[in-house]
């Protein structure tokens, strides 16, 4: 992805905003854009035909959402791999006279029985749940809540042995009593044998984590490893509706920093 963390960090913020403008320049950088779409041959086949410019818009804004999020994801400890679940496009250019010839293109956001974003760290799995929804209502948000927990839960029944931590981002933040409720009911249902850890950060959250792990703790931000993440991940697990992953990543960040400043200094 030709975007640096800032970058994402920044256009995440947008997404917020939903400001048309904006957008549409995001869009572009990815070849999403309408007039793109066409060029490459990569163009929505909608059926029936309703109101496809507003239906292309909320694609690209969800599909964005999906990308976006996965590349932040990708400079916390630099997988080798980062599988985002969108469908795509094989483009073949122009006088073509063989696969070699072709690109594989993002299309449309991850569509239904599918986690939007998995990473597979051997030991552990993260799996992002990503809405570029507009003002979400609580209704939408304990939906999303419930669809991570299925797409664990299929996970499970596919034989993946290793803990399963969830992180679900939209609008929606866990500083509001309503959505730590929603939160908790849905916490209840899921047994400590099923080693399934779900988590809430905003879209605002994130990408307030992005602009710190870009400024203050660049360098800290470059080395961290999967041992910090899970660290974390079981950090913010372990205090429920109360776990705030972009505070404690942060706050890991700048342990890591002062440890660097003061070699001598003990951490009990």
């Amino acid at each position: 992805m030709p975007l640096n963390l800032i970058q994402l960090s920044t256009y995440l913020d947008y997404i917020t905003a939903s400001g048309e403008r904006e957008l549409n320049y995001i869009f572009g950088l990815f070849d999403l854009d309408a007039s793109t779409r066409r060029k490459s041959g990569n163009s929505i086949n909608f059926k029936p035909a309703v109101k496809p410019r507003r239906q292309l818009r909320i694609i690209n804004k969800a599909l964005t959402m999906e990308l976006l999020s996965s590349g932040m994801f990708g400079y916390i400890d630099h997988p080798a791999e980062v599988q985002s679940n969108c469908t795509v496009s094989n483009i073949r250019a122009q006088n073509s006279s063989g696969d070699t010839d072709s690109a594989v293109v993002p299309n449309n956001f991850a569509q239904r029985g599918m986690p939007d974003i998995t990473v597979d760290y051997e030991s552990f799995m993260v799996m992002l749940e990503v809405s570029a929804k507009y003002q979400p209502s609580l209704e939408d948000f304990v939906k999303q809540l419930n669809g991570a927990l299925k797409h664990a839960r299929a996970l499970r029944d596919q034989k993946y042995g290793q803990p399963i931590h969830c992180v679900v981002i939209n609008e929606r933040t866990l500083e509001h009593v309503a959505n730590k409720e929603a939160l908790e009911e849905v916490l209840k249902d899921i047994q400590p044998s099923e080693e399934i850890y779900l988590t809430v950060v905003s879209i605002e959250e994130f990408a307030s984590l992005g602009q710190a792990m870009a400024g203050d703790y660049k360098n800290e931000a470059a080395s961290v490893g999967a041992a910090d993440l899970l660290s974390v991940l079981k950090g913010t697990a372990e205090k429920g509706v109360n776990g705030k992953f972009h505070r404690l990543f942060e706050e890991h960040l700048a342990g890591l920093k002062s440890r660097a400043g003061n070699p001598n200094q003990v951490f009990w």
